[in-house]
């Protein structure tokens, strides 16, 4: 799962800080923003390849490493985080999670690679915000869907002049040839959209 700009620079600032898991995976974080139920609006096969971008510590990862026999992509910038994925994947037995280093907008794998592509709270970092999208759009297999999470407006992180609205998601999505199945929100802090290609 992506993480808040603040959290986001306090990663970059720091080796691994073992409260860290703590904060991205806190009860009111777990209740708000529920992994499973967000996976389930992906129809999952149990068969699928996926990318995870901004993996941070797995919060999405490691639930579908668990509905899945494909290879499951951990993408994130900062390789501390990556060494904690490595870690936490040892520890628990997962053996089809593959780490990359790379970013949303410059994704490391080839075109139409990937069955499904989770991007949880990291698209309003993406620079163009459209980027992100593009590269859904290239690394998504045909057919193949990506869930998007986003903050919802009221809140007031990140800034608003970082936010992008679940309409204007849905728009530039549209524009790039993805079709939207699902829009709803998750409580007042957060939103998803699940495209298809």
């Amino acid at each position: 799962m992506g993480i808040s700009d603040k959290e986001d620079e306090q990663v970059a600032a720091e080796e691994y800080d073992p409260t860290l898991i703590a904060r991205l995976e806190s009860p009111e974080r777990l209740e708000k923003l529920p992994p499973e139920k967000l996976l389930d609006l992906l129809e999952l096969s149990g068969h699928e390849d996926l990318l995870d971008v901004g993996a941070g510590s797995g919060y999405f990862t490691f639930p579908s490493a668990a509905r899945t026999s494909g290879t499951v992509y951990a993408l994130d910038t900062h390789p501390q985080m990556l060494d904690m994925l490595k870690t936490r994947s040892e520890e628990r037995g997962v053996t089809n999670i593959r780490l990359i280093q790379g970013t949303a907008e410059q994704v490391p794998l080839e075109e139409e690679s990937v069955d499904v592509m989770i991007l949880s709270l990291i698209l309003h970092i993406a620079e163009p915000h459209e980027q992100g999208l593009k590269e859904v759009q290239r690394v998504l297999k045909k057919g193949g869907k990506a869930l998007c999470v986003e903050w919802a407006y009221p809140d007031s992180e990140p800034p608003s002049d970082h936010r992008i609205s679940s309409s204007d998601m849905a728009r530039m999505g549209e524009e790039l040839g993805l079709k939207v199945l699902s829009r709803q929100p998750w409580s007042d802090k957060y939103y998803s959209i699940v495209f298809q290609k």
